[in-house]
């Protein structure tokens, strides 16, 4: 039989081979392809010349072969054979003879007939060279006590380990049990638990928001493992496990006035309830701190300054409010850490800024629940409306606050001259809005109601002025004259000076108050019409000598002799320049003594020091009116 043939010396796996090369002089650096395509085609050329080698000596080395080469090899290997079986033979016989000594019945089976009759059974045997002596003999028990203590050893070390085991069950199982009951509790409280995908043995809590921003969404989950004593940690990851808030300060000739509460921050070993819902309020604080900066870069015509950290809104000359990303327990050297007057203002003002957040939140998952038409883009996100909502209510708060100061002015003004004026101001109830307290809330905030200002210069006219408040436009102004309080007459105004043709609109204050202070005097002259009238008829008074005929002159401020339309009373009503208040004034131009002059009364809204207060104004008009021209 031929010898199994040598193993291949090729590599049999791709690290051996790169070892060969690098034990190889230059290693992978010495490799060429030119010079490795020489060597492959030189080895292809040696074996190609080793086949024709043995191609021609095949013949010769077939023919050569003699049968005596033949029936030599046979021979060879039987006695090979033959010789194999001559000593297993022998070694049987040898060792049944050894052990016929002990075990004759096994032996005499195996032992061969030659050798049994040659020597016998039993003539060889095997025994120790060195026989047990009384001491190894005595030595015995003390042997087999100690076999039994070290089996008894080993079986205390046993036992220990099952105890220490059985305590290290004991206080994982106490571990597990405490981490579970806190998870169980988290999930018990409504938030979401599961499996992190990429984790399968770790659990993990949603505490985002599913509608918010990409880049805030992805941050609102955070794995919860098991520490050291049993409790939950929570890892939050790029979002940082400082807690943050947005907080919001108001100032008032650079002088912080007002500050939003912050909370304390949660201890280290706070309940997990309150620490998710705190990492909660965090991440929804760094979303709202982002939605401020992006829409604040839309609201620069609205004088809105994106400072280094902070979003500063202008509410007046003096008067701003500003809004800061915050990190809890760390000292802001911005803030006075102290209370103010208008600490609730701006606390009312963050929870606005909570719930505009919040409502964005639900107008953009509706969006994306509605299917687009074929081919349309929703484009890119647009900022959400939260800053402008607020900076429009607090516009619209302050306008109210300024049309009814100025009103009562204006009626204060009026009261004090003898006429009867007066105002007053109805919030007009919004529609039924059948939710929940923060949706009215909201509702309110972003279409604020209606208010209806009431007011009566004389028993003649009467106005009213509805005010309406959108993100989009502010504050805007509709006058509609009022009928009369006597039934049967008209409001004079209606015909001399009439709102806005078309729709009675106004956009501001301004022209709001302008149009008011320019209706009064007409309104006076309209008034006082009356009296003049009844005057200029004889039934009336008692003189011989007939009374002038008074008319309203055309400017509609003045009423005037009917002959040369230069004599009479006129009526005025502006704002002071130094003080900046409502003013009333009456001029009468008459003749005393041949000659023309001029006399003034006013009536301001807050009498200094020196001053005094003119009479009623019905009264002088009575008595310009009763001495016509001449006085």
């Amino acid at each position: 039989m031929p010898p199994r043939p040598p193993p291949p010396r090729r590599p049999k796996k791709i690290a051996e081979f790169i070892q060969r090369i690098n034990a190889e002089p230059g290693g992978f650096r010495a490799l060429n392809q030119a010079e490795l395509r020489k060597e492959i085609a030189a080895k292809a050329q040696q074996d190609e010349a080793k086949d024709e080698i043995e191609m021609e000596d095949a013949p010769e080395a077939e023919g050569g072969v003699k049968p005596k080469d033949i029936l030599a090899a046979r021979d060879e290997l039987l006695r090979n054979i033959h010789s194999a079986h001559q000593s297993s033979m022998l070694t049987l016989d040898f060792i049944s003879l050894l052990i016929s000594k002990e075990n004759p019945a096994q032996a005499t089976s195996t032992l061969s007939q030659g050798l049994r009759s040659m020597v016998g059974i039993g003539t060889l045997g095997s025994t120790k060279l060195v026989a047990p002596t009384h001491l190894s003999k005595s030595r015995v028990p003390e042997n087999k006590m100690m076999a039994i203590g070290k089996r008894l050893v080993d079986l205390h070390r046993a036992a220990d380990t099952a105890l220490s085991t059985a305590e290290k069950m004991r206080q994982e199982i106490s571990l597990e049990t405490k981490y579970w009951a806190e998870v169980l509790a988290v999930s018990e409280d409504g938030w979401a638990t599961f499996r992190l995908p990429n984790e399968r043995h770790t659990m993990g809590v949603r505490f985002g928001f599913s509608s918010a921003a990409p880049e805030f969404k992805a941050h609102g989950v955070a794995p919860m493992r098991r520490a050291a004593d049993g409790t939950v940690r929570l890892e939050f990851g790029a979002m940082g496990g400082a807690s943050k808030r947005v907080r919001v300060t108001i100032s008032h000739q650079d002088k912080v006035v007002g500050q939003s509460y912050l909370p304390p921050p949660l201890p280290e070993d706070a309940p997990l309830h309150s620490r998710v819902v705190e990492a909660s309020n965090s991440i929804f604080a760094q979303e709202l701190w982002h939605e401020l900066n992006r829409e604040g870069r839309t609201l620069l015509a609205r004088n809105v300054l994106l400072e280094r950290s902070a979003v500063v809104c202008p509410l007046g000359a003096s008067r701003t409010i500003s809004f800061r990303l915050v990190t809890l327990g760390q000292s802001d050297a911005a803030d006075p850490g102290v209370s103010g007057p208008e600490d609730e203002y701006a606390e009312t003002i963050n929870t606005a800024l909570w719930l505009l957040l919040a409502n964005a939140h639900r107008q953009s998952a509706a969006r994306r629940s509605e299917p687009l038409p074929r081919g349309a883009n929703r484009g890119p996100p647009q900022p959400y409306p939260i800053l402008l909502p607020i900076l429009s209510y607090l516009q619209h708060e302050k306008t109210l606050e300024q049309c009814t100061r100025s009103l009562a002015a204006l009626a204060s003004v009026l009261r004090s001259a003898g006429v009867d004026s007066s105002y007053t101001v109805t919030e007009l109830p919004l529609a039924a809005y059948a939710a929940t307290v923060s949706d009215s809330v909201l509702a309110a905030l972003l279409n604020p109601p209606p208010v209806q200002f009431d007011l009566t210069i004389t028993p003649e006219s009467r106005l009213r002025i509805l005010t309406r408040t959108t993100p989009q436009l502010g504050m805007t102004f509709w006058v509609y004259p009022l009928p009369p309080i006597q039934d049967g007459e008209q409001n004079p105004l209606a015909i001399l000076f009439p709102p806005v043709a078309g729709d009675p609109f106004y956009d501001n204050t301004t022209d709001l108050f302008w149009y008011l202070y320019d209706a009064v005097p007409r309104a006076l002259a309209f008034h006082y019409l009356k009296a003049a009238v009844q005057q200029s008829d004889p039934s009336v008074t008692a003189d011989s000598q007939d009374p002038p005929t008074w008319v309203l002159h055309a400017n509609g401020r003045s009423l005037v002799d009917y002959d040369t339309e230069e004599y009479g009373i006129e009526f005025g009503f502006e704002l002071d320049e130094e003080r900046g208040d409502p003013e009333l004034y009456a001029l009468a131009h008459l003749r005393e003594g041949g000659e023309d002059a001029t006399k003034a009364w006013t009536w301001p809204l807050n009498v200094g020091k020196g001053e005094e207060k003119s009479g009623d104004l019905g009264e002088i008009v009575k008595q310009v009116l009763s001495c016509g021209p001449e006085s």
